[in-house]
């Protein structure tokens, strides 16, 4: 038997697997909620991740929570996983002098399910998936918790590995395929690709491209709300709509989650105070018009536009893609899964589990057998050749790489580009197809514009093969303290590789002698 864990940004799903049982979504009563589906198809139960504190502790979690409209009290934490990615210093005033840190916040919501989920399955192992922007220490925490909760074993696999295992697709190594992930507070577009390494076995994934766009459940929601104030005959400013706000906002994300399934609703409100009460129908044509107003589904189709083309900008061809996988609650919306459709005719779309797909792939997923611990994917840093007017690359790491390192694999010296600088990044690239070959000792200096220009050996200036930012959305930056000087050099790097394929940085300040940096990673390498 084993449990996936999917800590998502607006819910958090767990699946169990096992033989002779169908994979399913665990339920918890009060807690989670239920997500409507086709008749004949196996509900899908999610936990909105809230915290409610009172008196210094946490007095009710997930949909007690949104049903108690206190979702957007202070004392409320949510929004868990996004604040613990960022790594966000605020806390929450949970009362009797109490503040709550996020990391606290998650063990109060995970802990009590993974240890309900552990009683009713007894020995079941625990794979969480991870995130792709998850900063280091993010899966120590969920361990720990899991080890608190009493999983006899825990393991990660990567989001993106889950979603595949979850709708049982398997591409082919260099088959770009797309994520479309339509989530409560937002709307991205992936292009990936596996990579591995001829003979040896299969790689991992890589983007080759991603675009986002501004819309997200939580704003359909909003819209929803104004709706229903129309057909209330209510103003915004009304007391009453006050007063009923935070039950318009609960009712407004069970339209939009009921109405495809259903196709009508019936919704009454009673205002506290003065007594009355509200009714009104909507149905699947209300949710059409409000769609259409806002014109979310024009939105959808740029994003998808803006992550193709720049797929094409790098060298990679659209028309290659085969298979569509459709992600968040977003995605059950049959006017956005129609124009997914529409868009990639010739392609599959996987659209039956937008909600579980994650923690259903989690539960079901088998790690392939690592290729005799080699990085299947070259790594460099990108600099400007004014000369040529062109960028180059010099390797930190070379494909068939063997890790962990016996020692560094690479020494960078950082320099500021302009009086009072404070921070200085390392800008990692990933590069498909590339040969092996030995690894130069280079400079990076960060000039004014935020590029890069490196000093050092020629070689390796050229390099084939497709190049993707590879940590463009989890930066590595160097603090200086006090600011640098221009031309001056102000910090040591050196990477090594650990045994988790992570690029790892040790970084010493030049000025004041201190390490900024122990063994910090930067990019878990595939």
């Amino acid at each position: 038997m084993r449990l996936g864990l999917d800590f998502g940004v607006s819910a958090t799903v767990i699946a169990a697997a096992g033989p002779g049982r169908d994979t399913c979504t665990l339920e918890f009563p009060g807690i989670s909620r239920e997500f409507p589906t086709q008749p004949g198809i196996l509900p899908t139960h999610t936990v909105p991740p809230l915290v409610e504190y009172r008196d210094g502790k946490p007095v009710r979690l997930g949909e007690e929570v949104l049903c108690g409209g206190t979702a957007d009290a202070p004392s409320t934490a949510r929004w868990l996983r996004r604040s613990l990615c960022d790594r966000s210093p605020v806390q929450v005033p949970a009362g009797d002098g109490r503040m709550v840190r996020y990391d606290e916040a998650v063990t109060d919501l995970l802990l009590p399910l993974l240890s309900q989920s552990l009683r009713e399955n007894p020995g079941a192992a625990l794979i969480i998936a991870l995130p792709p922007e998850a900063p280091a220490g993010y899966g120590e925490l969920l361990q720990r918790v899991a080890r608190r909760a009493g999983a006899p074993s825990c393991t990660m696999v990567s989001e993106y590995d889950a979603a595949l295992a979850g709708y049982g697709y398997s591409p082919a190594d260099s088959e770009p395929f797309v994520l479309v992930t339509f989530s409560e507070i937002d709307l991205e577009v992936v292009v990936l690709s596996r990579s591995g390494l001829s003979g040896t076995g299969t790689g991992g994934l890589r983007v080759l491209a991603q675009a986002t766009g501004p819309v997200s459940c939580r704003a359909i929601d909003s819209w929803i709300v104004q709706d229903l104030l129309q057909k209330f005959r209510l103003l915004e400013s009304d007391p009453r709509a006050a007063r009923l706000m935070p039950k318009l906002r609960y009712e407004a994300a069970r339209l939009r989650e009921h109405l495809p399934v259903e196709g009508e609703k019936e919704v009454w409100l009673t205002d506290s105070v003065s007594g009355k009460t509200f009714t009104t129908l909507c149905t699947t044509a209300d949710l059409a018009r409000i769609l259409a107003d806002h014109q979310v589904i024009p939105t959808l189709q740029d994003c998808i536009g803006r992550a193709l083309s720049t797929m094409r900008m790098r060298g990679g061809d659209a028309g290659q893609v085969r298979s569509v996988l459709l992600l968040g609650a977003g995605c059950a919306l049959s006017p956005v899964q129609e124009a997914v459709r529409s868009r990639f005719s010739s392609a599959d779309v996987y659209a039956g589990h937008p909600l579980d797909a994650i923690a259903r792939g989690a539960a079901e997923y088998s790690a392939p057998v690592p290729a005799q611990d080699r990085i299947a994917s070259s790594y460099a840093l990108r600099y400007w050749d004014p000369a040529v007017q062109e960028h180059h690359y010099r390797f930190l790491v070379h494909s068939g790489t063997r890790y962990p390192s016996a020692g560094q694999v690479a020494r960078i010296v950082i320099s500021a580009a302009y009086d009072g600088q404070t921070l200085l990044g390392i800008p990692l690239y990933e590069i498909g197809g590339t040969a092996g070959g030995g690894v130069p000792q280079i400079e990076l200096v960060s000039d004014a514009g935020g590029g890069v220009r490196l000093g050092g050996p020629a070689q390796d200036a050229e390099s084939p093969g497709q190049v993707v930012h590879a940590n463009e959305r989890s930066p590595t930056l160097l603090v200086a303290t006090p600011p640098a000087r221009k031309g001056e050099p102000r910090f040591e790097c050196t990477f090594t590789i650990d045994p988790e394929r992570n690029l790892c940085l040790s970084a010493r300040d030049l000025v004041t002698g201190l390490l900024v940096k122990v063994n910090t990673p930067v990019f878990r390498m595939t």
